[in-house]
C-alpha cells in the first residue's frame, strides 16, 4: 500500500486539492493490485467507490440482450473508471476488468462527492475528463458502425501501437474473442481480417504479439475504412 502523498501518478483533479482536502482523499483511498481477468467492479453491483487506473490496462464491457459481452472501450492508465455511473446511479451499469496486471486505487464515493462539492477546480477537471471521454467514444461509435472489419481492426492495432504501447512492436493483451468484441465482429471475421492484413504486408502477428511492418498502408486502411 503506497500513500497518496508519495504517489507520482496522480490525476490532474487530485493536484487541485488543498492540503486538508488531500488528507481527506488519502484517508478514503485504498490501492490494490489485480491480475489479468480480475474485475474492478461488476455490472449490477451497488456502487460504493470510484476507481482510478494507476498502472496497467482495463476494459469496459456490458452484456447485451442476448447475454453477449460487448467491449465498449479500453482504458489506459491515469484515468478514472466509473464516474458516469457513480455520479448518477447507485448501481454499476457496466463492468470493468483488467486485461493485464494492474494497480487500482479505490476512492470512497461519499468522500469523492464531498470533494466535488467543496472544490470547484477539482469538479472542473472531472467535467473536462468526462467531456473528452465522451467525445472519444462518439468517434469510436461512428467508426465501428461505418467502417469495414479491416478498417476497424486497423484502428485498434494503431490505437495499441500509438496510444497504449508507444511502439510498433508490441502486445495486445486480448484474446481473439475479446478483440472481436472490441471491434464489433465475430472471432472468425477477426481471424480472416488479420490474415488479410498480414498477407498485404501491413503487420506480422504471433499470438498476441504484433509488429507493424507498413504503417502508412495500415493508416490508409484505417482512414478509408
Amino acid at each position: 500500500m503506497n500513500l497518496c502523498n508519495n504517489c507520482a501518478i496522480r490525476s490532474r483533479a487530485v493536484e487541485t486539492l488543498t492540503k486538508e482536502e488531500f488528507e481527506i482523499h488519502e484517508d478514503n483511498c485504498a490501492e490494490l493490485e489485480l491480475e489479468a481477468g480480475e474485475y474492478i467492479f461488476k455490472e449490477g453491483q451497488l456502487s460504493s467507490h470510484i476507481a482510478y487506473l494507476k498502472t496497467g490496462l482495463a476494459k469496459i464491457h456490458k452484456k447485451g440482450v442476448k447475454g453477449t459481452d460487448q467491449i465498449l472501450k479500453i482504458v489506459r492508465p491515469e484515468r478514472y473508471i466509473g464516474l458516469q455511473t457513480i455520479l448518477s446511479n447507485k448501481v454499476h451499469q457496466y463492468s470493468a476488468s483488467v486485461v493485464e496486471k494492474s494497480t487500482i486505487c479505490y476512492i470512497d464515493i461519499n468522500s469523492f462527492k464531498g470533494l466535488i462539492t467543496q472544490n470547484a477546480n477539482f469538479a472542473n477537471e472531472l467535467i473536462l475528463y468526462l467531456c473528452q471521454d465522451e467525445l472519444s467514444y462518439f468517434e469510436r461509435f461512428v467508426n465501428v458502425h461505418q467502417k469495414q472489419i479491416d478498417g476497424r481492426l486497423a484502428d485498434t492495432i494503431l490505437f495499441f501501437s500509438e496510444e497504449v504501447r508507444e511502439s510498433e512492436d508490441f502486445t495486445i493483451p486480448l484474446s481473439r474473442y475479446d478483440l472481436a468484441a472490441l471491434v464489433c465482429a465475430t472471432r472468425e471475421s477477426v481471424t480472416r481480417a488479420l490474415k488479410d492484413l498480414i498477407e498485404i504486408g501491413t503487420i506480422k502477428v504471433q499470438g498476441r504479439h504484433f509488429e507493424i511492418t507498413n504503417k502508412k498502408l495500415l493508416q490508409a486502411i484505417s482512414k478509408n475504412g
